[in-house]
């Protein structure tokens, strides 16, 4: 068990295998993982729920990641938004991170960079030259 504090992270994954070993790889750490495989079921969750971090996929068959942040920004301004996409290219990045996202980390290369990125912006450090947008708990 980590020394980080337990915190509630949305895994919205479309590909249960990939959203499975997240969880494994983040309750390793002590957070609490909730999954959702469509923006529909994310933003469902995302109104129901609070969640510390969100951890968005590339698509889903119901829309985009990008469309998915810009709700999620709208919806919870202050939660971190984590990307974690197959969309390598620099663009894909610059978009995420103008729709909203933290940080941006991509499949399956940065798989292991996971547990540092989701502590790092939980406990309020920046990453990917992207300042946290909140504090951990929502303490501003």
């Amino acid at each position: 068990m980590s020394s980080y504090p337990r915190r509630r992270v949305l895994c919205a994954e479309p590909h249960e295998d990939t959203c499975r070993l997240i969880t494994i790889l983040l309750e390793r750490q002590g957070h609490a993982v909730v999954s959702a495989g469509t923006i529909a079921e994310c933003v469902r969750l995302a109104e129901a729920e609070g969640f510390d971090l969100y951890m968005v996929d590339d698509d889903y068959i119901d829309g985009t990641a990008l469309q998915l942040c810009k709700r999620l920004r709208e919806m919870t301004p202050a939660t971190p938004i984590l990307f974690f996409s197959a969309q390598a290219f620099r663009r894909d990045r610059e978009l995420a991170l103008e729709a909203g996202a933290t940080a941006y980390l991509t499949k399956p290369d940065d798989l292991f960079e996971i547990v540092s990125t989701v502590n790092s912006i939980l406990s309020g450090r920046s990453h990917n030259g992207q300042a946290p947008r909140r504090k951990p708990g929502g303490l501003d």
